[in-house]
């Protein structure tokens, strides 16, 4: 016995740790959906989030990874990647040339191609990359513009181009009421959609830039008895449906959005710049015909000034057409980057498919104490609502030497009625056998493989419990899942057992605190007590319900009894004794 308590001496601060969250429950209450689209927009523009001011293609991957390890950290689940700013690029166009901001020259080609590497990465991760397209403004400012092969869209196409002067900015505007303008967009969009596998495509600048843009020749040319402010939204309009039904006849999947305006019309307590009426920008529209699958309004202000934020979530959220609305939140502005956390509250209540951030700088550093739990993307059901077949014959073990490493391994399910397969699988983990699929705080992982490895640091029992599902590329999760099975951590177990071979695992008395540790195989009351060494009772300790696996009970004594004194721990079915002595 003094070797045991020797042992205990000195490790039994390290056996609190292992066990000191036994009370802590996965089905404990929680308000974070299970399904969401948390997104943000990775600025290449300027190199304001990516690239950093390095032409080193290293520096610029190893920064490019950082940036997604820091996102899947924060359980986001979506990227808007910007791929063309000022008409230059950030994949490989046969129309347009590449950014200088990658190897300071424009149209100089780089040693890798960015966009397929996020891809690869972000993929590896598990998050989807939508190619975000800056698409009718082309430069901003009057600096010249080097000679470029592809030329840069203003030196080829200058007839499309118009000058716009906002107080003293000067933009470059493609005016998009010349057909052959609106057909050139297009063919960037199917360019990215046949050459790389984006999850989706992301539309920005998909308006005018005021009533007072110069197209006066196109109207002359195409106006056909419509009112100015009528073709140009109608202008807006055939360049957004005819971009949906290319790209989806290639990819039905693919799912294509924007981000408009933050206010469609006044409303009362939201008034400003509006998106139908200033830009010509219908995004309703869009969604009525069915040609968006999601949308991304810049409500970029905060909750208690005018406009208001929540008065805007909820305009955009019931017109939504059935489709998705994914609310834009504006972090480089102090006073919502102080909400933030209050202006998701708002967004799941009121409905909205999820966030998105503007920008990735502004958030790097946040702690998300809404995404504290995984989240799936939800399926976009109008494009495929059959669920994928269910995994099965899940079986799991402790591996052999590593006290808290745990291999998972299931059987790949066969295709669905439509063809389908597995994308990936959640993993789900308990510390009891009920298992709650819909409940995010049981979401482990996700993971394109058909084996997962759970290690965990610092075990709270010696068993666990997991469940694994299936999702399609539409992100539709299986019925039903595999069974749940329960894996030892055996190391673990083995570890423990020369301590004390019963019931009662540890036990030490301290600064005239007495500690034990007590294993059950199943849920059970129990009386704790206190008594002298010819059994007489001293005081109560508690009457509780203990858990199934380890419990720390935790008790102090008088002082006179630290030397000699009697634990009984009295359950339905025995009285498990502690004897303390000097």
């Amino acid at each position: 016995m003094n070797l045991i308590n020797n042992f205990l001496q000195k490790n039994f601060l390290l056996l609190v740790l292992i066990f000191s969250q036994l009370t802590i429950s996965n089905s404990s209450g929680f308000t974070q959906p299970k399904r969401e689209v948390r997104a943000v927009w990775i600025t290449t523009n300027y190199q304001l989030d990516w690239p950093p001011k390095s032409f080193n293609p290293d520096i610029q991957k190893k920064s490019l990874i950082e940036i997604l390890d820091n996102l899947k950290s924060k359980n986001f689940n979506t990227i808007f990647f910007q791929v063309r700013a000022q008409g230059t690029t950030f994949y490989k166009s046969n129309f347009e040339p590449w950014s200088q901001y990658l190897t300071g020259t424009l149209g100089l080609t780089p040693s890798y191609d960015p966009l397929q590497f996020i891809l690869d990465e972000a993929h590896k991760r598990g998050l989807e990359v939508h190619a975000w397209i800056n698409m009718i403004n082309v430069k901003s400012g009057d600096s010249p513009i080097q000679i470029t092969n592809p030329p840069h869209i203003v030196l080829a196409r200058p007839e499309w181009v118009r000058k716009y002067k906002e107080d003293k900015n000067v933009s470059y505007w493609l005016d998009p009421g010349f057909p052959e303008a609106r057909e050139y967009l297009k063919s960037l969009c199917l360019e990215i959609v046949t050459n790389y596998n984006v999850d989706g495509i992301h539309l920005d600048y998909i308006r005018y830039p005021g009533t007072d843009f110069d197209d006066s020749l196109s109207y002359e040319m195409y106006g056909k008895g419509k009112t100015k402010e009528d073709f140009r939204r109608e202008n807006i309009n055939s360049l957004i449906s005819s971009i949906y039904d290319a790209v989806t006849s290639i990819k039905p999947m693919l799912k294509v959005g924007s981000a408009p305006i933050g206010i469609y019309e006044n409303i009362a307590g939201a008034r400003g710049l509006q998106g139908k009426h200033h830009v010509f920008q219908d995004s309703r529209e869009w969604l009525r015909r069915k040609k968006h699958d999601y949308i991304v309004p810049q409500i970029y202000w905060d909750i208690n000034s005018e406009p208001k934020f929540d008065l805007l979530v909820e305009d955009w959220v019931k017109n939504n057409y059935g489709r998705f609305v994914i609310i834009g939140i504006g972090a480089y502005n102090q006073s919502v980057l102080n909400e933030i956390e209050k202006q998701i509250e708002i967004t799941r209540k009121l409905k909205s498919a999820g966030q998105s951030f503007f920008r990735y700088e502004n958030i790097k550093d946040l702690n998300f104490e809404s995404y504290k739990f995984k989240a799936n993307i939800p399926p976009m059901k109008w494009k495929d609502s059959i669920p994928p077949n269910p995994p099965y014959s899940l079986s799991g073990k402790n591996i052999e030497g590593k006290t808290g490493l745990i291999e998972l391994v299931w059987g790949i399910p066969l295709r669905a009625i439509d063809g389908d397969s597995a994308k990936y699988y959640n993993v789900y983990r308990g510390i009891t056998p009920q298992i709650d699929r819909d409940n995010p705080t049981f979401i482990l992982a996700s993971t394109s493989n058909y084996f997962y490895y759970d290690f965990i640091r610092r075990p709270s029992q010696l068993e666990y419990y997991y469940q694994v599902s299936s999702f399609d590329k539409n992100h539709n999760e299986s019925l039903t899942a595999t069974e749940i099975v329960k894996v030892e951590l055996t190391n673990l177990k083995e570890i423990l057992k020369p301590i004390y071979p019963k019931n009662i695992v540890a036990f030490q008395l301290l600064n005239n605190v007495g500690r034990v540790i007590l294993e059950l195989d199943k849920l059970s009351n129990a009386i704790i007590s206190l008594h002298d060494k010819n059994g007489n009772k001293l005081k109560d300790i508690s009457s509780t319900q203990l858990q199934t696996g380890m419990n720390l009970i935790e008790f102090e004594i008088p002082p006179s009894r630290q030397n000699d004194f009697i634990l009984k721990i009295s359950l339905p079915d025995r009285v498990e004794i502690v004897e303390f002595k000097k």
